[in-house]
């Protein structure tokens, strides 16, 4: 799963035609659906999806507030939001969507041709960004290609991404928030390191650890994240990289 998504529509057929239209696409899966706005905002900040689908009208609102009051919500508790797509009857809510950067703006009844449009956009946003980390360092917004880092190494609530030209940067997020926005070539193997298995030259599952290519760090796997390496291994055997 690459892209977890939820729905936020009080409407059943309405959220089981964007699952049926998604059901054979491999990268995405429903990981919840909810029918008023505060077990929506539970749901996302519990499950974290990349993808939001989400019907303005759906109960809960105050008349008085925004149609969008759950994205502004959402602001008080994360860094980073999802991308939401709107789907509704009307198009009285466009403008406030513009206002609010939603991903896009489909009116009902939806169709799946709609929708897979919609997901191509996302795909296309998402590979351009995800080749880039922002977070603080120091008082300082730092922007870290994720393609150059090495591995993750957790310090207390602090983490330190190792880069490949030899540099540490320091990051005031704990491993878990990252273990949440990286790609899936990052994987953790160990309570305080994630790594980048594009930079893995061997497994020593004798030592329990992993070697980083172009380095001298031996790094640590656990047996709890056992299986991890294990997957780790069948894809570098596949790419014909050498383990013990």
């Amino acid at each position: 799963m690459k892209y977890p998504y939820i729905i936020i529509d009080n409407d059943q057929k309405s959220a089981s035609t964007i699952q049926i239209a998604l059901e054979d696409r491999n990268d995405y899966m429903c990981v919840g659906i909810a029918k008023n706005e505060q077990d929506a905002l539970d749901l996302i900040l519990e499950r974290k999806p990349r993808l939001v689908f989400l019907e303005p009208e759906t109960p809960g609102s105050d008349a008085s507030m925004t149609r969008y009051n759950i994205m502004s919500e959402l602001t008080k508790y994360m860094t980073y939001l999802p991308d939401f797509v709107i789907i509704t009857k009307t198009i009285d809510f466009a403008i406030e969507g513009i206002r609010h950067s939603v991903l896009d703006y489909i009116l009902k009844p939806l169709t799946k041709s709609q929708l897979i449009k919609t997901l191509h956009r996302f795909e296309k946003d998402y590979e351009e960004m995800d080749s880039t980390l922002c977070f603080k360092s120091y008082g300082d917004y730092r922007f870290v290609n994720i393609d150059e880092v090495l591995y993750l190494k957790a310090d207390n609530n602090t983490t330190d991404f190792i880069m490949s030209n030899g540099n540490r940067v320091e990051a005031f997020k704990t491993l878990k928030h990252f273990q949440n926005l990286l790609p899936d070539h990052f994987v953790r193997i160990h309570n305080s390191y994630i790594i980048n298995t594009k930079y893995v030259s061997r497994i020593h599952f004798g030592k329990a650890k992993c070697s980083i290519k172009n380095t001298k760090d031996m790094i640590p796997f656990s047996k709890s994240y056992k299986n991890n390496v294990e997957e780790i291994k069948d894809t570098l055997a596949k790419n014909s990289l050498l383990y013990v």
